[in-house]
């Protein structure tokens, strides 16, 4: 009678409970029963089923629950395991328990002050799981108890506190003090087991203890959100190792005492679970390994199930977006693994291991994330689904089957799984392949909502996905099956195709996609409005709206972004979340609004403090984004302040998830590389360093370092040269990662920025050194992130292409090569940046045959269908001007004409000459320096002018075009001065409506060399008068005079030819004017070729005691400066006096002038000689640049 009084009171209590849906009172209200008597009863599954619905949603939670019989002294506990799938193995096993009853027995006597009557344990246990404080105190009194003196009364006090606060730890999973006390207390429990006797820790109370850190460390785990929003790898927190830690103390105190129970296979799982949801694979691996070494010891307990296995599956899933270092790397061993649990049931024949529908269907998904990198991995879905459904159909007992895999019938999850797999692998016929598993999902009944939003994902246009929108209405209305009409979700996903199509677009639609995106919306609303409830647009639908304006990018994106989160805000219903904030940051930060970015990040820390919601809490994300918009417009000191308020926001507020992740400091880096920073890379360098005490450093770091180290003109930071600062970089980095550090393992984007490094050095066998490296990394690792791609192979190509030398020509034609023989790799295969390089390594060596002849091959290959092949002005212009260096202008005129055909033809619109073309073409006009050349150079230049009136400004003359035509008329040999003036009229006529038309240092250069070959009386006026108008701003380099100018100003005076005294006066104060000013000014050197026009200048300008002065001073600067030479001395001797060139010279009066040469006089006077003949190198290709505006053809 007694015991049947109390299944009925138990079953009451849980019958009031269920309707509250609140188990811990259920456990609570049965402790409570008869006196204080525990009544021992089991738990119907149908109310425990519910609870991890309402705690745990979306995760696997492990739920245990006893009800103690106090009376008979033995405990009945079924075991409840529940699993990510919401399916439940229900084991219910009795547990002999006898020392519950004589703990309480031993209780009622004790007078030990430390222990209470069991009564009073319950009462307070059932008070302290709603009263945190009660629970706290009695959590307090149990730790500073002193080890041994407790009583055996103190076993259920323990367990129940423990299960109290995991009950805690359900209601706040976020709360890590909640974790501490239940630790705490498990420790303390199995202390006092290993010296007293009357303490017993069963493995339920420690798996307990051990889902209370499970719950905390899930909670940490990043979000889908975090996953897309950067390609960065997480850094798992401090907390995940916890549970491994807590997992070997129990193993520890279960060898060394016997009254502490040993962890069994779940107590493996909830750790291996924590591990799986940061995607960390290997380390679940290592548990695996654990756990069959424990199971071969002789511990049965310990040996992995199917939910083992699964776990692990889905922690290679986690892994592969994550750490998408090695996307296809964890789906390969997600795919071996499933082939060991088959092999495992096979072998052995037990249901422990045997795989289900959840381990395919894992598999299955991690293949569809994988497709993104491969797209093979598709194919590998769609045939693991096949595999499925081939062994489905041979268990079926009309198929003479034995039922054995009945429970392998593919769901809608594996059929909408392989669909994302053909959607994410973007190869031509996806939505074919989709299309064709949809129409058999349908065809089974299977086809829902859910699949055919996947399905609108492969579509490669929103007209397609529009279409198929609509067919989903119609046929839902036409079979009558509601369950599949369009929903808010569907709807969703249509306007996230359009958000895609900006993601794959390099150019901005102009907001085309947006307004669509909004028409699609009010749509939604329209139909909510008619009564279909199921299109009423959610935070999901606004957030994915949003998420379309900031991908465009137009000038009001970002307020058409603020302006959706404001309607979200007037929604009584509908509230904005962090995400939401996040993406209208990043919607102004796209559009170079950092101020307002920022002020829309103030906007939610207010309203997070007014309001107290979690769900608009500023996180990392959001403030990484306002981060990042500093970034885009280089301003690091704001991006770096908004990162020191997530720390003081953090230390003084209480937000303790605002702490600077990778995120954030990559942010910062990249502010400082694209500001204007005078130490910006020493700056970068010190936040690597910090980010490494931190533990948070990644891969992106490194790379984006290394790219602003590539970028910079400086050669020395902080005095080591940048080529080794990179290697440093790189070689700490493959440390880092054979130290675990997976995350900051090098990828072929990071052996590219130094590869381009010491492209842009021009050291070419340290570029190729670590394409070969690159090579040689992928091969023995294997990682996907490794694989060398046409990027890194152009960026090492490019040093080549800057060569002159014909080996090294050679040596690129050798990379060619070998890109050639891996052209299978689609990620190796050349294309028209890579056979340009090649072209301009042979232009540069002087080869233009071999460059012309891979033109040809170049324009071959596209035409037979290799778009990537195509040529591009850059490679018939470094044809071009190779042509142009040897002089050939019947060569070069063919290649231009042959432009200008094939201009015409479909395919090569493109090809139309612009004015970089035509200017080499006037420039190898200038080189020949004929009459005819010239005329040549002139009906260039005429059609140019014809080309800008008829609009293709492209190929409109520009100051380069006007320097070319003034350098091929001064090397006519005709008075071209007048034809000078014309042109000089021109250029002032440009500059009045285009300032990029301005002239510089190169065209009055050149136009005072044609003026000293004219016979214009008063050239030394005009060339006073340009002087002048060149020096009027210090600050413009592009027009202040340098050495040729001044030059070019004394070989004006000294070849002036008019009688008239006056201007002759001129001229001569005018050189010495310019000579003084050249030795005053600290950027001008006046060479051999200066002084030898100085001194040509006076021989003709003046005659005596002034001559003889003049040259006395200007022979001392001249040796001082030790830039004598054999022109000079010989120029000297012919215009002075015999006695006068002697003394002069330090000579003796029998020596023979006409027999002195330099060597014959001290050696300091010439000692600068070298550099003289530099000097004149470098003038002489100053000159070349000068006629040409450019050495080469920016790419």
């Amino acid at each position: 009678m007694y015991r049947t009084f109390s299944h009925r009171l138990i079953q009451r209590t849980c019958t009031n409970a269920k309707r509250r849906r609140n188990i811990t009172s259920i456990r609570a209200s049965c402790f409570k029963s008869c006196g204080g008597a525990l009544v021992g009863s089991i738990i119907s599954p149908t109310i425990v089923k519910e609870r991890p619905q309402k705690c745990n949603p979306g995760g696997r939670h492990f739920s245990y629950y006893s009800c103690f019989n106090h009376g008979g002294g033995v405990v009945q506990a079924p075991r409840i395991w529940y699993n990510f799938q919401n399916n439940f193995v229900l084991d219910n096993q009795l547990l002999l328990a006898k020392y519950h009853g004589e703990a309480m027995q031993k209780t009622q006597n004790s007078e030990n002050k430390h222990g209470e009557a069991i009564s009073s344990i319950v009462v307070s246990t059932k008070k302290s799981v709603h009263d945190v404080r009660l629970l706290d105190k009695t959590t307090q009194r149990l730790l500073e108890a002193p080890v041994g003196t407790l009583n055996p009364a103190a076993t259920l006090e323990f367990t129940t506190s423990i299960y109290s606060w995991h009950a805690q730890a359900i209601n706040n999973p976020h709360n890590v003090q909640v974790f501490e006390k239940s630790k705490q207390l498990l420790y303390r429990m199995m202390h006092e087991a290993q010296v007293n006797p009357c303490i017993i820790v069963d493995i339920e109370t420690m798996n307990r203890g051990l889902d209370t850190w499970r719950i905390l460390s899930v909670t940490q785990a990043p979000t889908k959100f975090q996953k897309s929003s950067s390609s960065t790898s997480p850094s798992p927190n401090a907390i995940v190792w916890e549970g491994y830690q807590m997992l070997q103390k129990i193993k520890e105190f279960s060898n060394e005492c016997e009254r502490i129970e040993h962890p069994n296979d779940k107590s493996f799982n909830m750790v291996m679970d924590s591990y799986a949801k940061f995607g960390m694979a290997n380390e679940a691996h290592e548990l695996l390994e654990e756990m069959n070494l424990l199971a071969r010891e002789g511990l049965p307990q310990c040996r992995p199930d199917t939910i083992t296995y699964n776990t692990l599956l889905s922690a290679h899933g986690n892994a592969i977006s994550l750490h998408p270092n090695g996307s296809t790397k964890h789906a390969e061993k997600a795919m071996d693994l499933l082939e060991n649990m088959l092999q495992i049931y096979n072998d052995t024949g037990s249901i422990d291991t045997k795989p289900d529908v959840i381990s395919y269907s894992t598999v299955i998904a991690a293949c569809a994330n994988a497709a993104t990198s491969s797209p093979s991995f598709a194919q590998m879905a769609e045939d693991i689904l096949n595999q499925m459904k081939e062994m489905y159909n041979s268990s079926l007992i009309e198929n003479g089957g034995n039922g054995e895999w009945l429970g392998l019938r593919p769901n809608h999850v594996c059929y909408s799984s392989v669909i994302h797999a053909w959607s994410n692998s973007g190869v031509a016929d996806a939505a074919r392949r989709a299309s064709l598993v949809f129409a058999e999902m349908q065809s089974q009944g299977d086809a829902d909502v859910s699949s055919m939003t996947a399905l609108l994902g492969t579509y490669g246009n929103v007209q397609e996905a529009e279409s198929m929108l609509k067919q989903m209405i119609v046929t839902a209305q036409e079979s009558g099956n509601m369950a599949s009409m369009p929903n808010a979700i569907t709807f969703t996903a249509l306007i996230d195709c359009l958000a895609q199509s900006l993601g794959h677009s390099l150019e901005s639609d102009g907001g085309v996609a947006a307004n669509k995106a909004e028409e699609i919306f009010r749509q939604m609303e329209e139909l909510y409005d008619r009564g279909v409830d199921s299109v009423k647009p959610t935070a999901i639908t606004y957030n994915a709206l949003i998420n379309v304006w900031s991908k465009t990018g137009t000038e009001d994106s970002g307020d058409r972004a603020a302006y959706w989160l404001s309607k979200m805000e007037e929604d009584g219903e509908i509230t904005p979340n962090d995400a939401t904030y996040a993406t209208v940051i990043d919607a102004y930060a796209r559009c170079g609004n950092a101020s307002k970015a920022e002020q829309i990040l103030m906007k939610m820390i207010k309203n997070a403090k007014e309001n107290g919601s979690d769900s608009c809490k500023p996180n990392n994300v959001c403030f990484s984004a306002a981060i990042n918009a500093y970034a885009i417009v280089g301003r690091p000191k704001d991006a770096e302040r908004l990162m020191n308020m997530m720390e003081k926001m953090r230390s003084e507020e209480g937000y303790e998830d605002l702490k600077p992740d990778p995120y954030c400091f990559n942010g910062v880096i990249n502010a400082y590389i694209r500001s204007r920073e005078s130490e910006r890379l020493e700056r970068c360098l010190l936040l690597l360093d910090e980010m490494e005490t931190h533990n948070v450093s990644t891969a992106v770091s490194y790379t984006a370092i290394i790219e602003g180290l590539a970028k910079t003109k400086r050669t020395f930071i902080n005095g080591d040269h940048v080529g080794d600062i990179a290697t440093r970089l790189l070689e700490r980095m493959w440390k880092l990662f054979q130290d675990g550090r997976e995350s900051v393992m090098p990828t072929a984007v990071t052996y590219a920025s130094v590869i381009n490094l010491f492209a842009k050095s021009q050291r070419h066998d340290k570029a190729e050194y670590y394409l070969e490296e690159l090579e040689k990394k992928y091969k023995e690792l294997e990682y996907e992130c490794l694989r060398p791609n046409t990027i890194c192979f152009n960026a090492c190509l490019s040093s080549f292409s800057k060569t002159s030398s014909k080996d090294e020509a050679l040596r690129a034609e050798s990379i060619l090569e070998r890109m050639q023989d891996q052209s299978d790799d689609t990620f190796l295969k050349p294309d028209s940046f890579t056979l340009t390089n090649v072209i301009s390594a042979w232009a540069n060596s002087n080869n233009p045959e071999r460059a012309e002849a891979i033109l040809n091959t170049m324009q071959a290959m596209y035409e037979n269908g290799d778009v990537a092949m195509k040529p591009t002005t850059v490679s018939f212009g470094a044809v071009l001007h190779a042509w142009a260096r040897a002089g050939n202008i019947e060569r070069a005129e063919k290649i231009v004409d042959h432009m200008e055909s094939l201009m015409h033809v479909e395919g090569f619109e493109e090809m139309r000459p612009n004015a970089v073309i035509y200017n080499i073409l006037i420039n190898c006009c200038a080189r020949c320096g004929s009459p005819s050349a010239v005329k040549k150079a002139q009906s260039i230049l005429d059609k140019m002018r014809k080309y800008k009136d008829a609009g293709y400004n492209l190929a409109s003359p520009n100051i380069i075009t006007y320097n070319s035509m003034l350098s091929a008329l001064h090397g006519s040999g005709e008075d071209a001065y007048p034809k000078a003036c014309k042109i000089l009229q021109e250029i002032e006529t440009a500059r009045a409506v285009d300032p990029t038309m301005s002239p510089t240092n190169v065209t009055y250069t050149t136009f005072l060399r044609i003026l000293a070959k004219s016979g214009v009386p008063n050239k030394s006026i005009i060339a006073e008068r340009i002087l002048k108008d060149m020096e009027t701003n210090p600050n413009d380099q592009k027009l202040f005079p340098n050495n040729l100018t001044y030059d070019a100003v004394l070989k004006v005076c000294g070849s002036l030819t008019t009688p008239d005294p006056s201007l002759q006066r001129h001229a001569l104060v005018l050189a010495i004017k310019t000579l003084t000013k050249m030795q005053q000014l600290p950027h001008i050197i006046p060479t051999s070729f200066t002084y030898k026009e100085f001194f040509t200048t006076l021989s003709k300008l003046t005659k005596g005691e002034e001559l003889l002065k003049l040259i006395e001073r200007s022979f001392d600067d001249c040796t001082r400066a030790g830039v004598l030479d054999d022109k000079i001395l010989r120029i000297l001797i012919k215009t002075t006096p015999k006695d006068f060139s002697q003394k002069l010279l330090k000579l003796d009066t029998n020596t023979n002038l006409h027999s002195v040469s330099i060597k014959d006089l001290p050696q300091n006077w010439s000692c600068s000689a070298k550099r003289s003949v530099t000097m004149k190198s470098q003038r002489t290709n100053e000159q070349i640049v000068h006629n040409t505006g450019r050495r080469k053809i920016k790419r």
